[in-house]
Formats: C-alpha cells, structure tokens, sequence
C-alpha cells in the first residue's frame, strides 16, 4: 500500500514507534501540546527520560533511509521548514515501512545523514551508519557514551 498523505505517515511513523518502545519495556508519554520540537517522551527503566522526534523514511532503491533533520508545513503564507537544534529533542526515532522497524538516532552533530540496510554495492563498509546499530535505544545511548 502506497500512503501519500504526510501526516498519515506521521500518524503511522508515531505509531509504530510507541509500539516498539513498549514492546522493548519502555514507557512512551505524549505531550499535551503539538507546538513542542518532539513527538513523545520516552520513560526508561532507570526513569530517565528521552524527548523522541518521529519521523518516517521509505527504503530507497539503494538500501539506505536519508534522515531530515527539519520539519516543515504549508500554511496561507507559503511553504516554511524550521531546522531542528541539539536542544529540540535527544534522538530521532524513524520508522522504515519497507523493513518495518524503528531506529534510534541521536539528535547531535554526528547524527548520520544516510542510514544502510542493505549491503553497499561495491561492499564499502568504512563509516558506513548501519541500521542494525540503532535498533534499540539504550544500546544506542551506551555506543555514544
């Protein structure tokens, strides 16, 4: 099924996000408001808490997801995007529907821009941004420590 809509694909993205947090024993937590730079919050088992932005990315022909480190909307006015800033939020959490799985991204100067699945063609594989190494969030919160 193709989904055209962006906010459907939000909808869909938050989603399956708050699932897979709950299926790996975390608490997710929804804001009150929509004017806030992140989608929920992320309770752990130490009771630390994480600011989580949602996004949805579709697999490319390539194997990889591109990251978009903005957010954007259309109003009387035009077309705006706003960048996201370090302080927005701590991590990304994207959803790929063709691989239906979440990854966890941190929200800091080295956050990856591509983001592989699959094999590269000609087998390169030197600072490559797997998707196996973002799957869970703690694991990703101890790799950056």
């Amino acid at each position: 099924m193709v989904i055209h809509h962006t906010k459907a694909k939000g909808d869909i993205g938050l989603s399956k996000v708050i699932a897979d947090l709950v299926t790996k024993g975390y608490v997710p937590c929804i804001p009150l408001s929509e004017h806030q730079p992140y989608d929920l919050v992320a309770v752990l088992p130490s009771g630390t808490t994480i600011r989580i932005q949602v996004k949805y990315a579709s697999l490319k022909k390539n194997g990889t997801i591109e990251m978009k480190f903005k957010t954007s909307w259309a109003d009387k006015k035009g077309n705006h995007a706003k960048y996201y800033k370090e302080s927005d939020f701590e991590y990304h959490a994207v959803y790929c529907p063709e691989k239906e799985t979440v990854l966890y991204v941190p929200n800091d100067s080295n956050c990856p821009t591509t983001i592989r699945f699959e094999d590269t063609a000609n087998n390169q594989s030197k600072n490559v941004k797997w998707a196996n190494d973002f799957l869970d969030i703690c694991e990703v919160m101890q790799s950056v420590l």
